[in-house]
C-alpha cells in the first residue's frame, strides 16, 4: 500500500465554537471511506454506476429530493457495495455543546489571566502594550477533519505503513477551508520546532517590538510517525462521483444514529465502537486492532457538558 484515496464528507453541524447546540445532543460528523490505490479501478465503477442510476436526466443528484423509498434504496445499495468490497470506513464526531463549552472556558481563562496580571502590577499599565488577547472560535468543520484524518493515520500506523501518498477526495470545498485542512493535517505529523512570534508597542521607546518563543519536542522512536505520510493532497470531486456520494450517505446515517440515541446515551461519547454498534456498517467502522482507552479530544476536551462522569 503506497497510496490511498480517502473519500469523505460531513453531516450535521459545521459552524464555529461560539455557537451552542440548536437542539439537545446536536453533533457534527465527518465520515470517510478508504480505498487503496490498487483497488480503485476495481471498486470505483460499482459506486459510480449506483450514483448514475439515481441521478436525474438534467441537473445533479440531491439526496433530499429523492422520495423516502428511493433514499432508503440508495442507502442500501451503497452500503451493500461497501460490504462487498470490504472497504474500511472511518468517522469522527463532536458535540456542538462540547466545542462551545470549551471555547467559553478558554475565553474566560484568558480574561482572568489578563485581570490577574494587571492586579499583580497594582493596576499599572505594562510597558509593552499588545492587542487584546482572545480565543479565536474554532471551526467545527476543521476540528472534525483533524479528528478524521488522525484516525486514518492511526489505521496506517497500526499496519506499519510508511511513505504513503494520501489523496483526500471530497465534494466542493472552499479554498480557505482546503488550506486549513492541509495545515491541520501537516501539524499532526510535524516534528519540526515551532516558533510563536508576538508583536507589541514599547510605550517607553515609542516603537514596535517583537519577541518569539521556539518549542521543540523530542519524541521517542516508537512515537515518531514522520515517515508515515509521504505526501498529502486534497481534491474536490464532481457531484457524480459515487464514492463521495457513499461518504455523504455514511456521514448522514451516522448523524441520524447519534441524534436518535436514547436520552441516557444522547450526551455520551461518539468516537468509540459502542457508539456505532447499531449502524449497518459497524463491522467496517471497526477499523482498528486496538481502540485504546478512548478518544481524548472529541470525547474528552470537547465532551458534552451534560455527559455523565
Amino acid at each position: 500500500m503506497t497510496a490511498v484515496f480517502f473519500y469523505c464528507d460531513e453531516s450535521g453541524a459545521k459552524g464555529y465554537a461560539n455557537q451552542d447546540e440548536a437542539f439537545p445532543g446536536e453533533v457534527g460528523v465527518f465520515a470517510g471511506i478508504m480505498v487503496p490505490e490498487e483497488c480503485l479501478a476495481t471498486v470505483k465503477p460499482t459506486f459510480d454506476q449506483i450514483a448514475a442510476c439515481y441521478t436525474p436526466a438534467s441537473g445533479k443528484l440531491h439526496i433530499a429530493d429523492l422520495a423516502p423509498a428511493q433514499q432508503e434504496a440508495l442507502r442500501n445499495e451503497l452500503f451493500a457495495a461497501i460490504k462487498n468490497t470490504r472497504l474500511p470506513c472511518f468517522w469522527y464526531a463532536i458535540h456542538v455543546a462540547g466545542l462551545h463549552s470549551h471555547h467559553q472556558t478558554f475565553t474566560k481563562t484568558l480574561k482572568q489571566s489578563a485581570e490577574a496580571f494587571r492586579a499583580a502590577r497594582g493596576g499599572a499599565e505594562p510597558r509593552i502594550k499588545r492587542g487584546s488577547q482572545r480565543e479565536e472560535a474554532a471551526s467545527m468543520h476543521v476540528e472534525l477533519f483533524s479528528g478524521l484524518y488522525s484516525h486514518l493515520v492511526a489505521f496506517l500506523s497500526e499496519r506499519d505503513r510508511q511513505g504513503v501518498d494520501i489523496e483526500i477526495r471530497t465534494d466542493q470545498v472552499d479554498t480557505p477551508l482546503v488550506k486549513r485542512f492541509t495545515e491541520v493535517a501537516g501539524d499532526l505529523l510535524d516534528n519540526d520546532p515551532s516558533v510563536a512570534t508576538a508583536t507589541g508597542f514599547d510605550t517607553a521607546e515609542k516603537r514596535i517590538v517583537t519577541g518569539s518563543v521556539m518549542t521543540t519536542v523530542q519524541w521517542p522512536p516508537e512515537l515518531d510517525f514522520s515517515p508515515l505520510v509521504s505526501s498529502l493532497s486534497i481534491v474536490t470531486m464532481p457531484d457524480s462521483d459515487g464514492l463521495v456520494l457513499a461518504a455523504d450517505v455514511l456521514a448522514n446515517s451516522l448523524n441520524y444514529l447519534f441524534k436518535s440515541r436514547d436520552t441516557d446515551a444522547l450526551y455520551g461519547p461518539l468516537n468509540r465502537m459502542d457508539a456505532v454498534a447499531g449502524h449497518p456498517l459497524a463491522a467496517h467502522l471497526d477499523a482498528f486492532f486496538n481502540w485504546g482507552g478512548g478518544d481524548c479530544v472529541g470525547d474528552g476536551i470537547y465532551q458534552h457538558p451534560k455527559a455523565s462522569t
